[in-house]
């Protein structure tokens, strides 16, 4: 009897930091999701701040006529009756 008690004091230790290491092992993969998932709440934060500049520039594409008229001008290089247009050449790019 009386060796029985350190064989099961050595099972119970053995069991016990086994039984540890694996809740280390789990509370490890636990912090390393939540560290994911703030990465991803971030970028869905920038993501949908980038979608709401994009939905205001559509509604200024769609619905402001000075924007329209900016943006032709500029691009396209439209004049309006009357107007002269110049453009300005560098004096390195005329060789």
């Amino acid at each position: 009897m009386q060796i029985f008690r350190p064989i099961l004091f050595f099972i119970a230790l053995g069991l016990l930091l086994v039984s540890v290491r694996q809740f280390m092992n789990g509370y490890n993969d636990w912090q390393q999701a939540q560290l994911a998932e703030e990465a991803y709440r971030a970028e869905i934060q920038e993501l949908e701040a980038e979608r709401d500049r994009l939905k205001q520039r559509v509604e200024m594409l769609q619905n402001d006529k000075f924007t329209k008229e900016r943006l032709a001008r500029k691009r396209l290089g439209y004049v309006k009756p009357g107007e002269l247009r110049f453009k300005v050449v560098k004096p390195d790019a005329v060789e």
